[in-house]
């Protein structure tokens, strides 16, 4: 076993006999099986990282940073010289200097630029069966605790390496116990085996199957926030997140491919070739193939490359060919064993830590120089700040604060009222001027996080690109639907900073009521806490018109809380919620009010305790269905029943009250394969006898006339008048007389590099647009009428023609983000949200998934009205009683 991984190790190696330390044990001596030969679990690497730093105390630091939702420990392993090991806390605190040159003197910044180690950050294993990774990581850290060598002592006197050796343990677990249970004598390369052919769900997600490569910049999830919270406290120069791709490629490193963020300076881009030089020549020297500068780009900032990038460091994604079993054969012939996988892995981490030794200084020079180029930005560039009031809803606007604070952005707060003009503010044209209250937050950018600022706070990221490996836009107000607005003054007020951004107190105005207590549904909290209620058994009722009780007006969606029929301790009950929720329900002493319709109308609906499917297991979306279940769980309390579709054919379906659909990422093709006719009229006659079918992007597909005909909605076709019209002007101008060619004739003709571009202007990779909301419609309650979406698919449906289009994409919708003109003219004037009923029950679909990723807080609301209030209501006109 020892000959075995001392051959890993020196394939990795810059020197030509490597030293090593015999009483370091190796992963063999405790895994108790080669690396390479089976995938290790959570448990072994825990046991092995202690082992190494029981055996090496003074080169090796185990650090808990945190939990999984399932219970297991995220550590990073800490490997250093003995000296820098005994002055980490001071190695900190010089590197934090770097990072805020407000609180260094040139001088200062460079006698630690000559004197301090540089921090070098690799992380294994966000994608839990990207499964290579935490392989290459132990055989990593093997050599980084064990060899003695002048190269490796060079090495860790220059440079403290942090390791995370499992960032997504749920999802990897999940992986090594598909491949433990499938595993054999021995592999089987062959494509098609079951091994090398992973179930649904995979492991490639956390435990709420959510990516946690996508989630860096949005801490949706808590081994997210972990993570950011450990890695600002370390602040590192260099960070690699290293991952697997399709098996038929070969390697790829940096630099990367554009388009590349616009907040990134020069010298981001000029790292990420040094470091793919160095890789380059070690692959060269081992005769191992690889790839750089095409598909993966650096621009989306949720990324593990591009949010430590905005963050100073050089933070680059490193793929290796997998995704797959022990061995394979591949389409030409070859065959990629799992030992290769971690040895490529290993070679691009060693050469990547030496080449961050070798350029210690200039790596730490640069880094000073990104934040004090960032502040000076800042106080000079176009926008000085962002100002974000209290708003409409304090506490979501607090929620975004925070997130923000948690990534290193500091916040101010005033203390009084202020009023600015010149002001911009999102997808508004010209300048406005507003009086500001108290408690609103002001963001300025002559700070060292200027760059994060900008990338999560601008109106628009997009370049001239139209080839994006993830999304396009984000502008994380518009997201949260939270108002907000940049100026390019300073801003005359009176400041203070906050210590953490919190919503203000909620209570109960007017005390003890007699007759109800009522909500306004006003805010996602307030959705909280009828989810309480209901949860509670307590009754609740929602408004259908407008309530005004002592002056104050109840929009519409006004939760009613009667005293009467309710349980003895309701107060009390009301209190709870108010203080646990931060909202503010008014006592009602009458049932009489002063204006609108009055409590006891037919026009104030009860509203049903839910009971909710949600549609699960394969062909269902697992992120799509993640993000329901992580929203339900995690922010709202609300119970729900995960069905999968085979249980779902022949379950009793009376007494749910909703079911939700989530995208099936095929256009409906998924759902359509696993319910015939028979299951299809189940759910039909189940919605009529009063549930509510909730049908999201690819599960809405399957709702469709097109599909399952469950609803009347058709997806919109090519009219043969717009036809006529391209073909016009596609006529060749040579020839005026030659025969109008079809698009399919016309695509036959297409050069590759024609087709590829074809193919780039019909996606829509992320894009966000102008909807049209109907507020007065029970699904747009809570809203003004007008909310940005997010659109990342190509479908797009026809205006109902027997139910309601509550939400219609505006003329010329895009907000931002990329969108080819031939796509906005087809999506304008579209549905993104339609209802129908059928019998006594509700049909409701939404185009694109309103909860994408989970950042998307500004549209919890017309989703939550979907699931718990339309469930209650048989007539939206409301001219009858509902019960």
């Amino acid at each position: 076993m020892k000959i075995a991984i001392l051959s890993l190790l020196l394939a990795v190696s810059l020197s030509a006999q490597p030293k090593y330390n015999a009483a370091v044990p190796t992963p063999p001596s405790v895994l108790g099986y080669e690396l390479g030969d089976r995938f290790t679990s959570h448990g072994m690497i825990e046991r092995y990282i202690h082992a190494l730093e029981a055996a090496a105390p003074d080169r090796v630091q185990v650090i808990p940073y945190g939990a999984s939702y399932e219970g297991r420990t995220l550590y990073l392993v800490i490997f250093s010289s003995p000296e820098n090991l005994k002055q980490l806390a001071s190695i900190k605190a010089g590197i934090a200097k770097l990072a805020d040159p407000r609180s260094t003197t040139p001088a200062e910044a460079e006698s630690i630029i000559k004197s301090s180690p540089a921090i070098a950050w690799l992380s294994y294993g966000v994608h839990g069966n990207e499964a290579s990774a935490s392989e290459a990581g132990l055989n990593v850290m093997y050599g980084l605790a064990s060899r003695n060598d002048d190269e490796m002592t060079a090495l860790l006197t220059k440079l403290v390496v942090v390791v995370d050796p499992l960032l997504n343990p749920d999802g990897h677990e999940r992986y090594v116990n598909y491949e433990a249970t499938r595993r054999g004598i021995k592999p089987i390369e062959d494509k098609n085996a079951v091994e090398n052919s992973e179930d649904s769900p995979s492991g490639r997600t956390n435990h709420y199957f959510f990516d946690l490569n996508r989630d860096w910049s949005w801490l949706t999830q808590q081994e997210s926030r972990s993570r950011i919270a450990a890695y600002r406290s370390w602040k590192p120069q260099v960070h690699v997140d290293f991952h697997e791709m399709g098996y038929n490629s070969s390697y790829f490193f940096f630099p990367a491919f554009k388009p590349i963020n616009k907040n990134f300076p020069a010298s981001t881009v000029e790292w990420g070739d040094i470091y793919g030089k160095a890789n380059a020549a070690a692959f060269d020297k081992e005769g191992w193939s690889y790839w750089s500068g095409e598909s993966f780009d650096l621009f989306y900032p949720g990324y593990g490359d591009s949010w430590p990038s905005l963050n100073g460091a050089i933070g680059m994604t490193y793929e290796q060919a997998g995704q797959v079993g022990v061995r394979i054969k591949r389409n030409d012939e070859t065959i990629l064993t799992l030992k290769d996988r971690l040895l490529h892995h290993s070679a691009t981490s060693m050469a990547t830590l030496q080449t961050t030794a070798v350029n210690r200084e200039k790596r730490l020079r640069d880094f000073y120089e990104f934040f004090r180029d960032a502040i000076s930005e800042g106080a000079k560039g176009p926008v000085r700040a962002f100002i974000v009031p209290p708003g409409a809803d304090p506490a979501r606007s607090a929620k975004m604060i925070s997130r923000l604070q948690m990534q290193g952005v500091e916040v101010q707060s005033a203390t009084s009222s202020f009023t600015m003009d010149g002001l911009s503010t999102y997808f508004t044209k010209g300048t406005v001027s507003k009086i500001f209250p108290a408690g609103t937050y002001v963001i300025p950018l002559d700070q060292p996080a200027k760059r994060l600022i900008m990338t999560l706070m601008e109106q628009d990221p997009i370049l001239t690109d139209t080839l994006f490996y993830d999304i396009s836009t984000w502008a994380l107000p518009v997201a949260y639907g939270v108002e907000s607005y940049w100026t390019g003054k300073d801003v005359a007020a009176s400041l203070k900073s906050p210590q953490v951004a919190v919503p203000p107190e909620g209570s109960v105005v007017g005390g003890k009521a007699t007759t109800a207590y009522i909500l306004p549904w006003n805010s996602n909290d307030a959705i909280k806490a009828l989810a309480a209620l209901l949860q509670q058994d307590c009754k609740a009722q929602v408004a259908m018109k407008e309530i005004t009780i002592k002056g104050e007006k109840f929009k519409r969606g006004s939760i009613i809380i009667p005293v009467n029929g309710n349980r003895g301790d309701l107060y009390e009950t009301v209190q709870k919620l108010a203080k646990t929720y931060h909202v503010t329900f008014t006592s009602a002493q009458s049932g009489y009010t002063d204006g609108g319709i009055d409590l006891g109308s037919d026009r104030v609906v009860r509203i049903k305790k839910p009971r909710i499917i949600v549609a699960t297991n394969s062909p269902v979306g697992t992120e799509s269905f993640g993000a329901i279940w992580s929203m339900f769980d995690q922010e709202y309390g609300i119970d729900f029943i995960p069905m999968k579709l085979s249980t779902l054919r022949n379950a009793d379906l009376s007494g749910y009250t909703a079911m939700i659909f989530p995208d099936d990422n095929a256009d409906g093709n998924g759902y359509r394969s696993a319910l015939d006719s028979g299951a299809v009229q189940r759910i039909k006659t189940w919605i009529a006898s009063g549930g509510t079918f909730i049908g999201i992007e690819g599960g809405a597909v399957f709702a469709t006339a097109d599909r399952s005909r469950i609803s009347g909605v058709k997806i919109k076709q090519k009219k043969d008048d717009d036809k006529k019209k391209d073909d016009n002007e596609k006529k060749d101008d040579k020839d005026k007389k030659e025969k109008k060619l079809s698009d399919e004739e016309l695509e036959k003709r297409m050069t590759v590099e024609e087709k590829e571009h074809k193919h780039r202007l019909e996606e829509i990779p992320g894009t966000m647009l102008r909807v049209q909301l109907d507020a007065s419609h029970p699904l747009g309650f809570g809203y003004d009428g007008t909310i940005a979406v997010f659109k990342t698919s190509s479908t797009v449906f026809e205006l109902s023609d027997r139910g309601y289009n509550v939400g219609i994409y505006a003329k010329s919708p895009r907000l931002s983000g990329y969108l080819s003109a031939e796509n906005e003219k087809k999506i304008e004037d579209t549905p993104y949200l339609v209802h129908e009923q059928l019998g006594s029950g509700n049909i409701v679909l939404f185009a694109d998934d309103p909860n994408f990723r989970l950042f998307w807080d500004g549209l919890n609301k017309v989703f939550l009205n979907s699931v718990l209030l339309m469930p209650s209501i048989r007539n939206v006109t409301l001219s009858a009683d509902q019960e």
